[in-house]
């Protein structure tokens, strides 16, 4: 198997016969894209595993330069507890109305990103969908503290919570979305299927925005030479290491690891091709097909991890953006 730098691209304007170039991963990101992958954010992710703390502060400060003014939000926010699974503690929430979205009595359950170890339901990055739907964003709880399957079973929670409660929320049970971004998307997808298997309420669609969903990353974008600055194998490792059940790697934690996936609501997958997630998400996808499982499949070209939201104005940003809100458009209708 060739390596990523080993692989050859011919361009067909000003190629010459016999002449090929061959593009590293860094040459290959999207220009518009390089400005929201600076080098510096590597030194937030080697905190993982060394000082949590100091990783999740130092996350906040970039993520906020980031995601200022992205979304703007003029509805109503709402801070509530529900009731955790079982002897589970409660689980905060955080509800984004607006009034005058497309359809207001949906719901997107909404569990924000961070490899599972940062972030925090108050995520304006929630904002894009208010237009559309109201928004939960759940405040899960998040590794080392607590490891898998805390996080699935405090979104399971919610789910639950909203069904018992949709009539006194104005909300309609039938139209219930789960959804987020990278360790968010994960939390997701194994949320889907421990509701499955508890007998939850029935899922209207997952909305995946390149989940993290293997542990192993033993697939060719798995092994990319991706740049400083980027989500990598080895910081990603880092993560599953601390998330993961000691007792070994269920399917609540890592989605692709599900023996089943019959029965699981419809999906929304969707990845950049310089992603490292990128044939996890693609074979996860194909899985979920095999089984009957209808999916929509996107992956954006010149796009690493987490791109639609540390550049959004960039051109396949709005593509990818387009393409997410135009698929729960289509769920809604």
């Amino acid at each position: 198997m060739r390596s990523e730098q080993q692989i050859q691209y011919q361009y067909p304007q000003g190629h010459q016969p016999g002449e090929e170039t061959v593009k590293t991963v860094k040459d290959r990101i999207d220009p518009e894209l390089v400005p929201a992958y600076p080098e510096k954010s590597a030194e937030v992710f080697a905190l993982i595993t060394k000082d949590i703390g100091a990783a999740r502060a130092a996350g906040r400060e970039r993520l906020d330069d980031v995601k200022s003014g992205q979304y703007p939000f003029g509805g109503t926010t709402e801070l509530r507890t529900v009731p955790g699974l079982d002897a589970d503690p409660e689980v905060p929430i955080v509800i984004y109305r607006d009034p005058k979205a497309v359809s207001p009595e949906s719901v997107l359950v909404w569990l924000h990103g961070g490899g599972y170890v940062l972030g925090s339901a108050h995520d304006p990055w929630a904002f894009r969908y208010t237009p559309l739907m109201t928004v939960v964003s759940v405040e899960y709880r998040l590794a080392p503290e607590h490891r898998s399957p805390s996080a699935p079973r405090d979104a399971c929670a919610v789910l639950e919570w909203l069904a018992a409660n949709a009539s006194e929320l104005g909300l309609d049970r039938s139209r219930i979305v789960i959804g987020g971004p990278s360790g968010g998307g994960g939390v997701a997808a194994g949320a889907a299927l421990l509701n499955r298997d508890r007998g939850g309420p029935p899922l209207r669609y997952q909305l995946l925005i390149y989940p993290m969903i293997d542990d192993t990353h033993e697939t060719e974008s798995g092994r990319l030479d991706l740049p400083p600055g980027l989500w990598t194998r080895e910081v990603s490792l880092d993560a599953w290491s601390v998330y993961t059940e000691e007792t070994g790697t269920s399917r609540y934690a890592a989605a692709a690891r599900a023996e089943n996936v019959q029965g699981l609501p419809p999906a929304y997958i969707m990845t950049g091709d310089l992603d490292l997630f990128r044939d996890e998400c693609i074979q996860y996808a194909s899985r979920l097909m095999a089984a009957g499982v209808p999916v929509d499949l996107a992956v954006f070209p010149g796009a690493p991890h987490g791109f639609d939201l540390l550049a959004p104005d960039a051109a396949v940003s709005r593509r990818a953006i387009d393409h997410q809100l135009n698929a729960l458009r289509q769920v809604l209708i």
